[in-house]
């Protein structure tokens, strides 16, 4: 065979399969970006999560040439990248899909709330009596914080299914504040009388350390304790909770379903590595579409807001962002106009941390019923965290059992988003 044949065939690499080939040069600039460099590609994660699961087919992966019981009457528009297209209330998404990309792939066997959203914080079903940690609280734990006085994980959704510590114990359960307000502390505690108690408690658990030595919820309790003094005693920490600091044309660019996206931007900037906004609602079961036409709007406003300011502070670059809930819903529209649970596969968006804008990763069908291409699992969601924080995914964390569990059980990052 004609030696300069072998070579253009050796220089022309079928990496990714159906995407088409890649010269050599961006053979190996992939290569380099999916090895480890020593330093890694994000410094912190934020997981906004869609609690009760939203529809694909209306958000993210819209099927305008399937017949009207399955498409739906939203419309699909384009994008500022050609050949992708959003739903028609994700307009200001749309303009800005060259800043994230889309997996249409994701496929997971839990098509229940419960159990979905346990699999999809930590990347594992749950287990009996085995009670998994979070993403956050694994990375809290490995990791910490960025510096300042912050709690390295926050989650803005209180008793969030699957977003607690599990067996790594009660101390790395997030941090769940209720606005700011709480840490001013009541008005007749001065920082004096504060310091007072703090060293009274000190004294007092100096007679117990072997209590508590013993006991993992009294640590945790004594753990909690030094860290709330350490919020209240810290204008820092005070500032980053406190959204009201914001000017009115930051809150306005955010829109009224926002601030916790606000909120977790100023979070960013405290230090904190881990942080989880719920935007929930999306449980469609009956009129699915009126509830969509009112919902849509305000998560496209806060979601294209935030992405926008977090690239104009320089921190988009070093964030991990997902955009995920729990499952999808069913191609069909059901007798009441609604969806229901769906997990076969579903839609998630991905942005920052080396993501390549305006990519989409794996299919599904002409009716978004399978996955057409490239599955996406829960453990390559999760492989793809933490290989983008610079943690070994293929580690495991040890339960006071002393059972053994990989961060990643058989998954792999998704290499092809960055």
């Amino acid at each position: 065979m004609d030696s300069c044949c072998n070579r253009r065939n050796f220089l022309k690499v079928g990496v990714l399969g159906a995407t088409g080939g890649l010269s050599l040069l961006e053979w190996l600039a992939v290569r380099a970006q999916a090895a480890p460099s020593g330093r890694p590609a994000a410094e912190s994660v934020v997981l906004i999560w869609f609690g009760g699961g939203p529809s694909h087919i209306d958000t993210f992966d819209p099927k305008p040439e399937a017949p009207a019981e399955i498409r739906g009457p939203f419309k699909a528009i384009s994008t500022n990248v050609p050949g992708i297209q959003l739903c028609e209330h994700l307009p200001r998404m749309a303009r800005i899909m060259d800043k994230f990309a889309l997996i249409r792939s994701v496929t997971t066997p839990l098509a229940d709330h419960g159990l979905g959203t346990q699999l999809l914080q930590t990347g594992y079903p749950p287990l009996p009596a085995f009670d998994v940690p979070s993403y956050g609280s694994i990375v809290s734990k490995l990791l910490g914080n960025r510096g300042g006085s912050l709690p390295p994980y926050v989650c803005l959704t209180e008793g969030l299914i699957g977003s607690g510590a599990g067996f790594l114990g009660a101390s790395l359960n997030p941090f769940t504040p209720g606005g700011g307000d709480e840490l001013h502390g009541p008005k007749q505690i001065t920082p004096e009388r504060a310091d007072r108690r703090r060293a009274f408690r000190a004294s007092v658990d100096a007679g117990y350390s072997e209590i508590e030595q013993a006991n993992d919820y009294v640590k945790a309790v004594g753990k909690f304790y030094d860290q709330a003094f350490t919020l209240i005693s810290s204008p820092e920490a005070r500032a980053a909770l406190d959204v009201k600091r914001e000017p009115k044309a930051a809150k306005d660019a955010y829109g009224p379903m926002g601030e916790q996206l606000l909120l977790a931007r100023r979070l960013l900037e405290g230090g904190v590595r881990f942080v989880t906004v719920g935007l929930g609602g999306w449980d469609t079961h009956s009129d699915n579409f009126g509830t969509l036409t009112k919902q849509l709007p305000g998560v496209d406003q806060a979601i294209a807001a935030f992405l926008g300011d977090l690239e104009q502070r320089g921190l988009l670059e070093k964030t991990l962002v997902l955009m995920t809930g729990e499952f999808g819903r069913t191609p069909g529209i059901n007798g009441n106009a609604g969806r229901d649970h769906y997990s076969k596969v579903f839609s998630m968006a991905v942005a920052g941390a080396g993501v390549k804008g305006g990519r989409v990763v794996g299919s599904s069908d002409k009716h978004g019923a399978e996955v057409q291409s490239r599955p996406v699992t829960a453990s390559d969601i999760a492989a793809t965290i933490y290989d983008r924080l610079g943690v070994d995914y293929r580690q495991s964390v040890e339960s006071p059992e002393g059972v053994r569990t990989m961060l990643s059980r058989d998954g792999k990052p998704v290499h092809e988003l960055f």
